[in-house]
């Protein structure tokens, strides 16, 4: 059964308040992937300098505590963040366990400048949809959408994937249809 234990209300007024604004920078948030056999199981979320709250960071995620939910919150900038460029060798090195590090916690690699983020990084937000089954109260994911390309945010077992049109593209929504008919409701 799907989760309804937060009022579609409550998710869209964090959300619609995003839309608009400019992402200043734009980062990868990670949990470490440590013997995650599938790129799908990777943990991973988008987080937004935005012109409008430069000095936090915007963190698009799954709630935590239902699993399904989409949730945006709002922390400090990390002190420890990565380049970019480190991204697919790090992930790469957690997924092998072949890291050198026994430290497990949530990574930031600052994806601004990545070549892949061109069309993010800079761009303001342009609407956002929210992705749920038909009949439910609660949608599972969030789409933010740029004048040429997207961020798709949904859950995973372990917490949240992500996608834009040229990164990471699994494709994640298709294992909702096995649920019910999906919906995209536009803020």
């Amino acid at each position: 059964m799907v989760s309804k234990s937060k009022p579609l209300e409550i998710i869209q007024e964090p959300l619609r308040r995003l839309v608009k604004q400019r992402v200043e920078k734009l980062f990868l948030v990670v949990w470490p992937p440590l013997g995650e056999t599938e790129r799908l199981g990777i943990d991973v979320s988008f987080g937004f300098m935005l012109n409008r709250t430069p000095d936090r960071l915007c963190i698009v995620t799954t709630n935590k505590e239902d699993m399904w939910t989409p949730s945006i919150h709002y922390s400090d900038i990390p002190r420890d963040i990565y380049p970019g460029s480190l991204f697919p060798t790090r992930i790469k090195e957690w997924m092998d366990m072949s890291m050198k590090s026994n430290c497990l916690q949530t990574e930031y690699y600052d994806v601004t400048k990545v070549a892949l983020f061109k069309n993010i990084a800079s761009s303001r937000i342009l609407s956002i949809e929210l992705i749920g089954i038909v009949g439910e109260i609660s949608p599972f994911g969030v789409k933010l959408v740029f004048s040429n390309d997207y961020i798709l945010s949904t859950p995973i077992s372990d917490g949240n994937t992500v996608e834009t049109l040229f990164f990471n593209r699994n494709d994640n929504i298709q294992n909702f249809k096995t649920v019910g008919v999906i919906e995209h409701t536009t803020l």
